[in-house]
């Protein structure tokens, strides 16, 4: 990590004066959530995570939406999952695998909406699972194991269902991911798949802007899949594509109004006072931390108008 930039880089620190073209990002994905992130932090103070570490899926356009969700991120977050799980059709015979679960809540809110299925959540980080033991354990039919989603290790169609939300975008080698999630699929057996992806092959272009590079530098993530990359790796690994949903204006679109409303007050004295007030835990955020957030809103901005929020859902066939 010393080659990394902090998490209140700048854009100046990002700019291709700065960082070489095509250099990649060593990756820790574990400093995306926890406390080294200022951006993290500041999400943290309105419920987001720890358990849950997604966007959220928001079903109230902005400015209702920041409105609502600045009482709690949480219960969006909640949304997000039971929106993905129902596009997987889970039964009550079935073994479901939850890629990359970080510390297990989602797998949990599987079980309890399928308490008949057996549900493993699966995370590369030990860490992640330890949590996921502490919060979620002796419960029948429920558990949590480490394991790389590149190097799966079940049996050839043993899992019914797969699931892996808002998490490929770290993984080194998506077409690897699938090819793994189609090999311990039973026939007949269904992956969903939610995830950013490059909305066209040209948006890509993009990459090594510097306001990308300071979202890759928070997110820690070196590239995404097009839209047509998921597609073509997809059907190359032997799945049927059922459906494709873009969720981007339920989910990247009022996240960046959340975020940005969040950076206009505490930028300013009153709307400073007026989250201090509201949340006393604000004062942990120190004008510096305001001023680089102000700086990473614009480059998410940047990063949304080039991506999208897609949802692919996935059949091996019978």
């Amino acid at each position: 990590m010393n080659n990394l930039p902090t998490a209140a880089a700048t854009l100046e620190d990002l700019s291709p004066a700065a960082v070489p073209h095509g250099q990649e990002l060593p990756i820790d994905v574990q400093t995306s959530y926890d406390g080294s992130n200022v951006v993290y932090r500041m999400l943290r103070l309105e419920t987001w995570g720890p358990a849950l570490m997604n966007l959220g899926y928001y079903p109230f356009r902005w400015p209702f939406t920041t409105l609502n969700v600045l009482v709690n991120l949480e219960w969006a977050q909640r949304q997000l999952v039971m929106k993905s799980v129902d596009l997987l059709n889970i039964k009550p015979e079935h073994h479901v695998l939850d890629l990359a679960c970080g510390r297990g809540k989602s797998s949990f809110i599987i079980h309890c909406l399928y308490p008949g299925a057996t549900v493993v959540g699966l995370d590369l980080l030990n860490r992640n699972i330890a949590v996921a033991n502490a919060l979620f354990d002796h419960l029948p039919g429920l558990s949590y194991a480490a394991g790389d989603v590149t190097d799966l290790k079940f049996d050839d169609g043993s899992v019914d269902r797969i699931l892996c939300l808002e998490a490929a975008f770290h993984f080194p080698d998506r077409a690897q991911f699938l090819r793994e999630a189609y090999r311990v699929l039973r026939p007949g057996g269904r992956a969903v798949v939610v995830d950013f992806a490059w909305k066209t092959e040209a948006h890509r272009d993009t990459l090594d802007d510097p306001e990308t590079r300071l979202v890759r530098e928070v997110w820690q993530w070196d590239d995404f899949f097009s839209i047509a990359d998921y597609e073509h790796a997809a059907v190359d690994a032997g799945f049927r594509i059922v459906s494709t949903h873009d969720w981007t204006s339920r989910v990247s679109t009022p996240i960046q109004a959340v975020f940005r409303c969040l950076s206009d007050l505490g930028n300013n004295s009153l709307g400073r006072r007026f989250l201090e007030w509201r949340n006393p835990l604000y004062r942990s955020i120190s004008p510096t931390d305001w001023k680089a957030l102000a700086e990473s809103v614009v480059a998410h901005q940047y990063v949304r108008n080039n991506s999208n929020y897609m949802v692919f859902v996935l059949q091996k066939p019978e």
